[in-house]
């Protein structure tokens, strides 16, 4: 079951003091807001306020229903990765917890979603929501106590495509909004932002007309349904499968898809069992049989030989074509050391044919990285980003160096 084949499903997106609800469904004119409704409620009994919501939109459990929301300590960032099945590339994103997040990352868990503008190249762009696996218990306590069962937990921002505008959901980040792959303070928020959306979500939803629908209220469901309803979202389900399995509902699709497969197993069988009986051929189909068996193990034989000449080809062509990589490694450490000044220090170094990728940590308030680096020749600064978190003295910088000749 695809996302973008739901003609009708519902996101319910909580957050402290309020839950929203909306029910969507595609018609003749589009993917058209059927239904919404909100309600606020106090942190006793949240449950009680999802179940209202859900009761206010008429909602059925056959309908899909996909939870949006933040957790209480998730982080949400953007990363390349390399082209690869669902649980391969949440294992390489793993390792990219230690870099993003300033903290144990042993029990956190993470789901994500390749953005949709990904070409057809090695590395595609993801967007990856990381939380600790106890604010999950937490969530299927909720969903225990109000609806019992959802299909998905979408983080709104995992829905962000690269042409975006800012986005300010105060049910995530009261004081920041998120522009360019990163948050900046609420104080610097552009005026015009909301106009962006506008435009962007009535092309994509046949919104309702009513003069109290204010589309900022409920842009965080909104997102959650563009990501549902895109034909050209290019994730795997297991991306978003975070929830446990008792908490995911059953569909009678695929009851009814294994019936009648049984089905056509069935027939096949009585079938094939039809045609044993036709015996006056057996012994020529026999011998017919043995022929063939015997000539399919010569042809395995010498496919197996031609493989493996084949390999040692590759394997000779490898390491003749092989670079021979960096000779000066420990001059360039030390020359890249004498210009590091004495208040910053590397937290992480990754070198690899291509570039260095590092990590500093500095208490200095502002600190010239292109001009420290300048007596460099050999390395060139190619991208930096630079971050300071609040109540925090020192900053985290990250770099890539590539080679001076290679960037010529």
């Amino acid at each position: 079951m695809k996302f973008s084949t739901l003609k009708e499903f519902a996101v319910l997106l909580f957050a402290p003091g309020c839950v929203r609800c909306c029910t969507f469904r595609g018609d003749a004119k589009g993917i058209r807001l059927k239904a919404y409704a909100a309600c606020t409620h106090d942190e006793t009994d949240p449950a009680k306020a999802w179940k209202q919501v859900l009761h206010d939109i008429s909602y059925s459990r056959v309908c899909p229903l996909i939870l949006a929301g933040a957790l209480k300590g998730g982080t949400f960032f953007r990363c390349t990765s390399v082209r690869l099945a669902a649980k391969a590339m949440r294992n390489a994103l793993e390792f990219e917890l230690p870099q993003r997040l300033l903290q144990d990352t042993t029990n956190f868990e993470l789901e994500f979603v390749t953005r949709p503008e990904a070409d057809e190249g090695e590395t595609i762009p993801v967007n990856v929501y990381a939380f600790p696996a106890t604010d999950k218990e937490r969530l299927a306590a909720m969903l225990t106590q109000s609806i019992g069962k959802a299909d998905y937990f979408v983080y709104p921002l995992l829905a962000l495509r690269e042409s975006d505008g800012p986005v300010f959901l105060p049910e995530l980040e009261p004081d920041f909004y998120f522009a360019d792959g990163g948050w900046h303070p609420l104080a610097d928020l552009p005026p015009e932002w909301l106009s962006f959306w506008e435009k962007e979500l009535r092309e994509h939803f046949v919104l309702p007309g009513d003069p109290g629908f204010r589309l900022s209220e409920w842009l965080g469901c909104l997102l959650c349904a563009r990501l549902a309803s895109f034909p050209d979202v290019k994730h795997t389900f297991s991306g978003l499968n975070v929830l446990p399995k008792q908490l995911r509902p059953s569909r009678l699709r695929n009851q009814l898809r294994l019936t009648a497969l049984l089905l056509f197993l069935l027939i096949v069988n009585f079938v094939w069992g039809l045609a044993g009986t036709l015996s006056g051929n057996h012994r020529e189909f026999s011998s017919l049989t043995a022929t063939r068996n015997r000539l399919r193990t010569q042809v395995t034989a010498s496919q197996r030989k031609l493989k493996m000449a084949e390999k040692e080809l590759r394997e000779l062509t490898r390491v003749i074509n092989q670079a021979p990589g960096e000779r000066d490694v420990i001059g360039k450490l030390a020359r890249f050391s004498e210009v590091l000044p004495n208040n910053v220090m590397v937290q992480n170094l990754r070198w690899t044919d291509s570039s260095v990728d590092l990590t500093l940590r500095s208490e200095a308030e502002s600190l010239n990285v292109p001009e420290m680096l300048r007596p460099l020749k050999f390395w060139k600064l190619e991208q930096i980003q630079q971050r300071r978190r609040n109540n925090d003295t020192t900053s985290t910088i990250m770099l890539k160096l590539v080679s001076a000749e290679d960037a010529k």
